[in-house]
């Protein structure tokens, strides 16, 4: 639950003329001890649609956080969480990031 100024937090980048919402990566590993062999390869991916992020929109992503949960991930290649905006981030400021997000995985994955 979130108290006081956290209630209205609300990470966001100026992109062009427009706010988006800022999102981060939440990648889970094997360290909580169930089975997660590839949660490097999630990692590194992460880390390819990050650095292509920067280079293209700076500051829309925050810092990759590292669990030691695996959230499903390791059910799939490349699966990841990505945290978009927080509690006071509009619907608009989401939208907006996911637009700039198509992008982006859209430039990696080519």
């Amino acid at each position: 639950m979130l108290f006081g100024s956290n209630a209205n937090y609300a990470p966001s980048v100026k992109i062009g003329d427009e706010m988006a919402a800022q999102m981060m990566f939440v990648i889970g590993t094997d360290g909580g001890g169930l089975q997660h062999l590839n949660w490097q390869q999630n990692l590194k991916f992460a880390v390819k649609v990050q650095e292509k992020a920067n280079e293209l929109y700076p500051g829309l992503f925050r810092p990759i956080i590292v669990r030691n949960s695996r959230y499903n991930q390791h059910l799939a290649k490349a699966a990841s969480i990505i945290e978009v905006g927080a509690t006071g981030n509009t619907m608009e400021e989401c939208l907006a990031s996911m637009k700039y997000l198509s992008k982006i995985i859209s430039e990696v994955v080519k």
